[in-house]
Order: structure tokens, then C-alpha cells, then sequence
């Protein structure tokens, strides 16, 4: 085999320039034939062509020397005849002749240990997702949303850097999606209902393009309608996410989701009906959740669901005996997340409004009047002013209760989730 011989000419075109190698990788990889061809130069390519290890590079890349340079990779120390070659035999003397190459397999190695080093860093981005996904219901939105858009960024920053094996571009469009569908709820969370949409609606399409469980997507632009007022549409993309979802916990909220959202406008044998299937997806096999997950659907979230029904569908007793359900079992230890906990007592209180109960109500209610402004989610305000508009009603024009409880309500909405001037924009 011959020896290496250093490239000179390449070396001293890029030395007479000021370049790095790192920078003239750059420049390659930017030109329009490397942007054509999806090059990623680096470093150590460079260094392997200036010390002769390769004989001549492999496509695309003479097309981008040529462009960035302009001189031929002839002219730049290249050829054929330099690297690797073998004795053959012929009618004469022994002559040498070309080795068949091997940059592409070096290239190839190459990229499988490129491919290696991303994997971990994927494992990495996957275990922050999943621990983001797990403190929802702990930490203030607002925060959390910082947080979750950072390690999108991250995401989309190993997408465009390219030279991805198929395997790991599915991996994290599949981790986007879910990323995505995590910031739409929290986007909804805060009252930023336009954006919530608008993300929801890329997370379908970022786990349909990774062929992923597609239900977190889903229960997001739900949740977003849901809470903009649109529950015919509410009800529908629940449904969708319902027949789109795999047996477990998410397959379980979104049959509960259309059932309350069908409720809400009225509709009470869709409602039924979904309730029916809430309760066979229920029975269903399921995947473990962490309670505090976004995603999860623990016994008090169900009791929640249930309750909202019962009362949105005029059965007042079965919601109050569904709440009184729940407090036995955060009594025995099964306590729900602060959110879920004041739109049980919110949804208990308007369960005593329907049986003209203000009483019941003041006492389900005040409770909640203490939570701390920065956990304020739009899903407690919601409710909260649900049972507002009801509590104006003409029946109680008269009570100075009802009067009282309303601007509490109000004092509470006005004072939720306070600005944080340092938050990243999304």
C-alpha cells in the first residue's frame, strides 16, 4: 500500500485565506451543491483530505471545492492515482493500479459512530421530556412552558444538522410531537388560546409524520376548543383522538373529554354514549402513567370528568355523591393535583347550585379562593366562572352571598397567572 501523501495545495489555499478547517467545512457545507447534496463536512473530513488519506472525494463534494474554491480538486492536490493500491499481474512487469476506494466506507463508519453519540443525546432529550411531562401539574405553567421550549429547540436544532439515521429522525419527530402537544396545553393553561390551537394542530401532523401514538395531540386541541367554547368542535377532535389512540390512559380522557364537551352543548345522548365508552376503554389494557403526568389520567381526573357530566346533564345528587366519592379518597391518601382538586370543589359547588344550595356552595368554593396566582390555570378560572354566570342568575339577584362569592370569583380570575417579564417567547 503506498503512503499518505499530505495535501499541500488544499492546506495552503485554505492557510493563505485565514481559514480554519472548521470554517471551510462550513463554507462547503453552505454552497449550493453541499446544501444540494445535504453535505455534513466537518473538521475531520478536512483534516483526512489535507493528509492524504483520501485520494479523491467522494460526491458531492468535488462539485462544492469546486464552487467554494474555484479550481478544480485536481488543482487542489486531488487524484485518483494517490491512496491505496494493489500489485496486479499483467502481460508485463508488475504495475500498480487504483485499490477500489474506500472513503465511502470510511464515510460510512464515520456516520455510524456520528449516529452513536446522537443517539445518547436523543436519550438524553427524551428523559427531559418525559421529567417535564411528570412536574405539569407542579409547576407553574408559565415556567414549565420555558422550560418545554427549550428542549423543542433542541430538538429541532439535531433535525436541521441532517446526517440522521431514519431511525432517529422518527425519534425525534415522534419526541416533538409530544413536546409540541405538552406546550399546547400549557399555552392553554395561560389563556393563549390562539397559540394553543396553532400548536396543537402541528402536533398532529409532527406524530402522523413519525407514526406515533397521536393522542396527546389530540387531547390538546381538545382541551384548546374546550376551553375557547367551541364544544361541538371540542367533542369531534376528542372523538378523533379517541379512535386514533391506543388502549391506555389517553384513550381513556379523550371517550371522557367528548362525553363533558357533548354535555356542555347540550347534546346528552352523545354524552351517554361516550360515557359508555369511557367506561370500556376504562377496562382496557393500560400503559403505567405517572399520576402527576400531563398525560396521565388518575382516579380523581376520572372522578372530575365524571362529576362535570353528572352536573352538565342535570344530575346533581350523583355529583354530589361522585365529590363525595373523591374527598374519601384523598382522605385515605389518594389526593389529587391542586388543579384537579379546585375544579372538583368548583364543579361540587355548582352540583349545590342546581339544588339552590348557596350555602353548599360557599363552603365547596371558598377553599379554592387560596390558591396561589401563579398555579391559576385556565381550567380552574374556567369553572370558577361558570359557576360566576350561574350565581347571576335572577333567583339570586337578592343574596348578598351570592353577591359576595362573584366578586371573590372576580378578584381571584383578575389576579391569575401574573406576568413574568423573563419569559422566553415560544
Amino acid at each position: 500500500m503506498a503512503d499518505k501523501i499530505p495535501n499541500a495545495q488544499l492546506q495552503r489555499w485554505r492557510e493563505q485565506r485565514n481559514l480554519s478547517r472548521e470554517k471551510l467545512a462550513q463554507m462547503l457545507n453552505q454552497s449550493e451543491s453541499g446544501i444540494a447534496g445535504r453535505l455534513a463536512c466537518d473538521e475531520e473530513r478536512i483534516r483526512r483530505w489535507e493528509k492524504g488519506e483520501v485520494s479523491w472525494p467522494r460526491d458531492p463534494y468535488p462539485a462544492a471545492l469546486e464552487e467554494v474554491t474555484g479550481l478544480r480538486p485536481e488543482a487542489l492536490g486531488f487524484g485518483r492515482s494517490k491512496g491505496p493500491a494493489v500489485l496486479t499481474m499483467s502481460t508485463g512487469p508488475f504495475i500498480r493500479e487504483p485499490a477500489p476506494e474506500i472513503d465511502e466506507i470510511a464515510d460510512i463508519a464515520e456516520w455510524l459512530n456520528r449516529g452513536s453519540h446522537r443517539a445518547a443525546a436523543i436519550d438524553e432529550i427524551e428523559q427531559a421530556t418525559a421529567s417535564m411531562a411528570n412536574a405539569h401539574t407542579v409547576v407553574p405553567p408559565k415556567n414549565l412552558l420555558r422550560h418545554v421550549m427549550r428542549v423543542h429547540r433542541q430538538v429541532q436544532s439535531h433535525l436541521k444538522q441532517g446526517d440522521l439515521r431514519f431511525r432517529q429522525v422518527r425519534e425525534l419527530l415522534r419526541i416533538d410531537a409530544d413536546l409540541i402537544a405538552h406546550a399546547a396545553v400549557l399555552l392553554g393553561d395561560i389563556n393563549r388560546d390562539q397559540a394553543a390551537e396553532a400548536y396543537g394542530r402541528l402536533a398532529v401532523q409532527l406524530a402522523q409524520e413519525a407514526d406515533s401514538n397521536q393522542g396527546f395531540a389530540w387531547y390538546a386541541r381538545a382541551k384548546t376548543a374546550r376551553w375557547q367554547g367551541s364544544y361541538v368542535e371540542a367533542a369531534d377532535l376528542a372523538r378523533r383522538g379517541y379512535n386514533a389512540t391506543p388502549a391506555g390512559p389517553m384513550r381513556h380522557q379523550l371517550a371522557w373529554y367528548e362525553a363533558n364537551a357533548a354535555a356542555l352543548f347540550g347534546d346528552t345522548s352523545r354524552a351517554l354514549d361516550a360515557v359508555k365508552r369511557a367506561y370500556l376503554a376504562a377496562d382496557s389494557p393500560a400503559t403505567i402513567t405517572p399520576d402527576r403526568s400531563v398525560w396521565a389520567f388518575p382516579v380523581q381526573r376520572q372522578t372530575l370528568f365524571s362529576l362535570a357530566v353528572a352536573v352538565r346533564t342535570g344530575d346533581p345528587d350523583e355529583a354530589l355523591r361522585t365529590a363525595s366519592t373523591a374527598d374519601q379518597a384523598a382522605a385515605a391518601g389518594d389526593r389529587p393535583a391542586l388543579a384537579n382538586w379546585a375544579q372538583i370543589r368548583a364543579a361540587a359547588g355548582l352540583a349545590h347550585l342546581l339544588k339552590d344550595d348557596l350555602s353548599g356552595v360557599i363552603h365547596e368554593v371558598t377553599p379554592v379562593l387560596t390558591m396561589p396566582p401563579e398555579l391559576r390555570v385556565t381550567t380552574v378560572t374556567g369553572y370558577l366562572d361558570d359557576l360566576a354566570r350561574s350565581l347571576a342568575q335572577p333567583r339570586f339577584a337578592d343574596s348578598g352571598d351570592a353577591v359576595r362569592l362573584r366578586q371573590q370569583i372576580r378578584e381571584f380570575n383578575a389576579a391569575a397567572l401574573p406576568d413574568e417579564p423573563h419569559l422566553e417567547g415560544e
